[in-house]
């Protein structure tokens, strides 16, 4: 069932994802926020169908928990639309700091998720961890060097997101390669995942640092068409550990 379930819940995530970026752009009203929290909600509904069909373990539980930090984040940084006039800056910044939050939250959750899978399997590789961990904030303070961007205000949390993101990527990574080897399409999901969750970021603090450059509709296409299928692959990964009996 699970073989049909995804690719079609997939693709409807990214249409509806195409939808809502066509009509946000150049600013999002009350029915792209809609459409955003449509695309939002069918990736918690792929989690918990996995979850529900898979009987649910703690790593169940955990990337459940962080699908839903990211439709909560995702709902507070689109948000706009339903502010005064008056209140509409002051209420922005509010809301995206604790959009933020939440989605720094759903990484440590991914953390958790994949740590315990790491302990479990003895799959910890430090080398491999540290690589990828590097080369992530590498080519975040290149990027920030080479575009000449300056974050301002928005530079030290900035950072500790990224040392979050990257985080989770390299524990992802870590994961794949050692502690699901003879499962390649679990492998490859937990390699490109954080990859594409890093690149939707990326676009976005690309965004929050210089609004007039990166503020565009292929940069919002790009954000989305990364951010939504990563979600996804987070989700299905739920079931893929049963199919391969590493559960």
């Amino acid at each position: 069932m699970w073989v049909v379930v995804f690719p079609v819940l997939l693709v409807l995530d990214i249409i509806v994802a195409c939808i809502y970026a066509k009509h946000s752009f150049p600013d999002t009203d009350k029915r792209a926020f809609l459409e955003k929290m449509l695309a939002s909600s069918i990736f918690v509904l792929s989690g918990v169908i996995a979850y529900w069909a898979c009987g649910g373990d703690t790593y169940s539980k955990l990337i459940i928990s962080a699908l839903v930090c990211g439709i909560i984040g995702d709902a507070l940084l689109s948000c706009d639309p339903f502010f005064s006039e008056k209140n509409k800056k002051k209420g922005i910044i509010v809301t995206t700091i604790v959009g933020a939050a939440f989605f720094l939250l759903g990484h440590a959750l991914y953390i958790v998720a994949f740590i315990k899978e790491i302990k479990r399997l003895e799959a910890f590789r430090l080398p491999v961890f540290l690589a990828v961990l590097f080369l992530g904030i590498g080519v975040a303070v290149g990027a920030t060097l080479i575009l000449k961007l300056k974050p301002g205000k928005i530079g030290p949390p900035m950072l500790v997101y990224v040392l979050g993101l990257c985080s989770m990527g390299a524990l992802s990574i870590n994961l794949a390669l050692f502690g699901y080897r003879g499962a390649p399409l679990l492998q490859f999901l937990l390699v490109i995942a954080p990859i594409m969750f890093m690149t939707s970021d990326a676009t976005l603090g690309l965004k929050f640092s210089d609004n007039d450059r990166f503020s565009t509709a292929k940069m919002r296409y790009l954000t989305l068409l990364t951010y939504y299928p990563a979600q996804m692959i987070f989700s299905v990964t739920i079931v893929l550990r049963v199919l391969y009996g590493l559960s």
